[in-house]
């Protein structure tokens, strides 16, 4: 479903589809090399997070890729997601994005995961109540009934 990341009305210099899967694959890379801060990778979370705060649609794209890459036992990048580039998604874009965000939690485990990591104290108090009320029924959903 959100596979689809090209937008035709935008100018040269939206990512192309290339540079979407490269980026989460440099997100990816610094947990799975370790997260050295000497890593090339490393510089990914942080051009990831002003994605997030600056193009919520593009910046959910590349956490979609991310959190569907990932192996679903990197913990680390999942809770990283969460805690890092989606927190600025909900944070900046949160009215508008979150039905996507919760569409996208019912559809990926990993993304699930990765939303359920969202810093309470991140986000403005109603859209924390949204956000938690309605994930606490998606990871029910996901484990068997076991939130």
């Amino acid at each position: 479903m959100y596979a689809e990341t090209t937008c035709p009305d935008r100018d040269d210099s939206f990512m192309q589809e290339a540079e979407i899967h490269q980026l989460a694959a440099d997100y990816l890379g610094f947990y799975l090399g370790g997260q050295r801060l000497d890593q090339p990778e490393m510089f990914a979370l942080g051009k990831l997070a002003r994605l997030c705060r600056d193009d919520g649609m593009l910046g959910f794209k590349v956490c979609w890729v991310i959190a569907n890459t990932a192996e679903g036992d990197n913990v680390k990048a999942l809770a990283g997601l969460g805690t890092g580039p989606l927190k600025e998604l909900v944070r900046h874009h949160g009215p508008e994005m979150l039905g996507l965000l919760l569409e996208a939690a019912r559809e990926s485990q990993n993304f699930c995961v990765a939303l359920s990591c969202v810093w309470k104290n991140a986000i403005d108090e109603a859209t924390w109540h949204q956000l938690d009320s309605e994930l606490h029924d998606i990871r029910a959903h996901h484990y068997g009934g076991h939130a």
